[in-house]
């Protein structure tokens, strides 16, 4: 039979390593490179990721993109499969557009421009798909720079009410 004291002990500790554990897990790495950097990153980690950052500046021409599952069972493996569907985006600064590569295919255009998060509050860039497409007319993505030339995306379905998170996604613009 287990003594009291070694009984507490034991739950101590179980409680310990558990708030230790959900602690690292509302921090993100120490530091943010590249696409893969961010696969394995949970929720909470990017969306604090994302409130630590700025909008940064619109890049030109192709990204290379990745959809991020953090709340899946294997989220590199899925994320590696969502590649062969979609690529990333084709930004074109002089209008103001970009433009989603699906299967290797220029798809589904949206407006840029600069405004608020409908997580935070504070500047992101918004790449607005309503009134330019008819399949993602409901979406909105925002966008902000995590590191130099890496993207952190979310986008937002509005036909939720509220407004609802569908997925997380990012792009690297020195590829």
């Amino acid at each position: 039979m287990i003594s009291t004291h070694r009984t507490i002990a034991i739950l101590g500790a179980i409680v310990f390593t558990s708030l230790a554990a959900e602690t690292r897990a509302m921090q993100g790495p120490a530091e943010i490179r590249t696409l893969d950097d961010l696969v394995n990153l949970s929720a909470p980690q990017l969306d604090l990721l994302y409130r630590q950052s700025q909008p940064g500046p619109m890049p030109g021409g192709k990204v290379r993109g990745r959809a991020l599952y953090p709340e899946a069972r294997f989220p590199r493996a899925r994320s590696n499969a969502a590649r062969i569907a979609w690529q990333g985006k084709v930004f074109n600064p002089e209008n103001s557009t970009a433009i989603n590569r699906f299967f290797g295919v220029k798809a589904i255009q949206g407006n840029v421009s600069t405004g608020p998060s409908w997580l935070d509050g504070a500047p992101s860039m918004i790449l607005d798909y309503e009134g330019t497409s008819r399949i993602y007319g409901n979406y909105r993505d925002e966008i902000r720079q995590v590191a130099p030339g890496l993207y952190l995306g979310l986008m937002y379905d509005r036909t939720t009410s509220p407004v609802s998170l569908k997925m997380y996604f990012a792009f690297d613009s020195q590829q």
